[in-house]
């Protein structure tokens, strides 16, 4: 089991620091991770930070929804909806690509860290150059 964990979090790590934008996981997610000592406790761990970055996408694709108008809203909603089809797929590779335990671990990590992006990504059109 140790060494699963091992191969996890070089995994996570990997993975987060390859996705990493300006926009870093939470305090809360890092100290988590520091923590966790199975692929349970990392799992915990991502659904946790996952949902922040899902209120923090919601939040962000409220406020740029509100900003637009007409055309400009119906283009944001229409990528929208395809940015989360490409999501879902493109974490159920992922998850299908890995086994046994780490399988929950890589879709998990794919979710946190592409919805992660994909709100600093709305936040860049929201607020251009800051």
């Amino acid at each position: 089991m140790r060494n699963r964990t091992t191969i996890a979090m070089t995994l996570i790590l990997g993975c987060s620091s390859a996705a990493a934008s300006a926009d870093d996981f939470s305090t809360s997610y890092t100290e988590c991770m520091d923590k966790a000592s199975s692929t349970v406790a990392m799992s915990s761990c991502i659904q946790s930070e996952t949902s922040l970055q899902d209120q923090r996408l919601n939040r962000v694709y409220k406020q740029l929804q509100a900003k637009l108008a007409g055309d400009a809203q119906k283009a944001l909603r229409t990528a929208q909806r395809s940015w989360i089809k490409y999501r879902d797929d493109n974490c159920a590779l992922h998850s299908q690509a890995s086994g046994g335990t780490l399988r929950q671990i890589e879709a998990g990590t794919c979710v946190m860290g592409m919805t992660r992006d994909r709100a600093a990504e709305l936040e860049r059109i929201l607020s251009p150059g800051q």
